[in-house]
């Protein structure tokens, strides 16, 4: 099996090697049919968590290999997870037996050693206290907790030393990304949507936490249309929407400080504008849905409505009312989201009979990608589609294989591969 990983200019990919032990005496099950069901579990947790453009492959029995090229360390308590997934099910919720992962970070020649070291001679030096030859940094990752054994006692990724802790105050940063919108029948991006990100930065490198990206709140929507004269001086193409709260649309008062910011968008290209109306409710009451359409026809050429129920009452809105309406993926299980997914674009005909496009957001796995896909969902958006851009994305087609879309300036054509 080969994997292929890219990595980015000016930046060190993160490489590591998984091995999976299992039994009290951390010997490795030797049969095929345990390196099977350990396989299985794994790769199922690594396909819906460790996410592009994170790559990560069954390089031997019981022994993964990790890349993440935005990271210079790893974080082995990501891990814990799969650690408890595998205890669960191995050895159900009984002590009979005992799930370990050992986690070695090191350059390629380091971790594709350590994922074909026999397992007696790891159990040797496990048991010597000796991981000498094992160059790279060594974490041991069980369902309770997360040891450093090389340096032994050392910190884990993302756990600074006791006399940093000091230093780690925070410090808020907020911007404006984007996400690009894909049309997957034309397999092409012909769009934007713009995003308040705002997150805490660390000071230590190798701690990064997921940013949260808010759309939920109106005072967020204000800097964004702000920043639309910014934006189409430096994209020449696409449609770019920009959030605005229901809530906001039939409140007179919020409509008033919303008004200047409205006006003030170019008109020249109002082609190109389009509202992502949030936090819309399954069914918008009629004088509602007048109001909103007479105070935003006049700044954008396009109405998207964003609903978080697939039962949203399309049947009701007024004819040229709306251009999309886009469903906003539930948090959950993969099975909920695709269950939403499903039901949403059941109601195509529906759809089709209105002349409203329908839109998927928030689309994370490449499972749920490929369902949507076949699903014929017209257009997709989220972690699965596109990274969060700093600089919206042009009118570009991409293959479907090819998602998701990351700042392609940033990619080196090289490859590493793992055979």
């Amino acid at each position: 099996m080969a994997i292929t990983w890219r990595a980015y200019h000016g930046s060190m990919t993160a490489l590591a090697c998984l091995k999976i032990m299992v039994g009290d005496t951390l010997m490795f099950a030797d049969t095929e049919t345990m390196a099977g069901i350990v396989a299985k579990v794994a790769g199922a947790y690594l396909e819906t968590t460790w996410l592009w453009p994170r790559r990560y492959g069954l390089v031997a029995p019981f022994s993964f290999v990790l890349a993440d090229p935005r990271a210079i360390l790893l974080d082995p308590r990501e891990l814990q997870a799969l650690a408890r997934a595998l205890q669960t099910k191995l050895f159900g919720q009984t002590s009979d037996g005992e799930v370990s992962l050992l986690m070695l970070e090191g350059d390629k020649a380091e971790v594709m050693r350590f994922a074909g070291m026999p397992p007696q001679q790891l159990k040797a030096m496990l048991d010597a206290d000796d991981l000498g030859e094992a160059i790279g940094r060594v974490c041991r990752i069980t369902p309770d907790g997360v040891v450093s054994l090389a340096p032994p006692g050392g910190p884990v990724a993302g756990e600074p030393p006791v006399e940093t802790l000091g230093e780690l105050e925070p410090e808020a940063k907020t911007r404006i990304v984007y996400r690009g919108v894909y049309h997957s029948p034309r397999e092409l991006f012909v769009g934007n949507v713009a995003l308040w990100r705002e997150d805490a930065t660390p000071t230590l490198d190798f701690d990064a936490p997921t940013p949260a990206v808010h759309g939920r709140e109106a005072d967020h929507d204000i800097p964004i249309l702000e920043s639309a004269k910014d934006i189409l001086g430096r994209q020449e193409s696409g449609v770019l929407f920009f959030p605005i709260c229901f809530s906001t649309l039939i409140k007179p008062r919020a409509r008033d400080a919303l008004l200047p910011h409205l006006e003030a968008l170019p008109r020249a290209a109002r082609q190109r504008l389009a509202a992502a109306v949030y936090d819309t409710p399954r069914a918008p009451s009629f004088s509602a849905m007048q109001t909103i359409q007479a105070y935003l026809k006049p700044h954008f050429a396009r109405l998207d409505l964003r609903v978080s129920d697939p039962a949203f009452q399309v049947e009701d809105l007024p004819a040229d009312f709306a251009s999309s309406v886009t469903l906003i993926l539930p948090e959950g299980s993969e099975s909920v989201r695709l269950s939403a997914a499903t039901r949403f674009l059941r109601d195509a005909p529906l759809y089709a009979r209105k002349r409203i496009w329908q839109g998927i957001s928030e689309l994370r796995t490449r499972r749920e990608l490929n369902a949507c896909v076949d699903l014929r969902a017209p257009f997709l958006s989220g972690p699965a589609i596109t990274d969060l851009l700093e600089a919206p994305t042009p009118t570009t087609a991409c293959p479907s294989l090819h998602l998701p879309l990351h700042d392609w300036s940033q990619i080196d054509t090289g490859e590493i591969r793992v055979a």
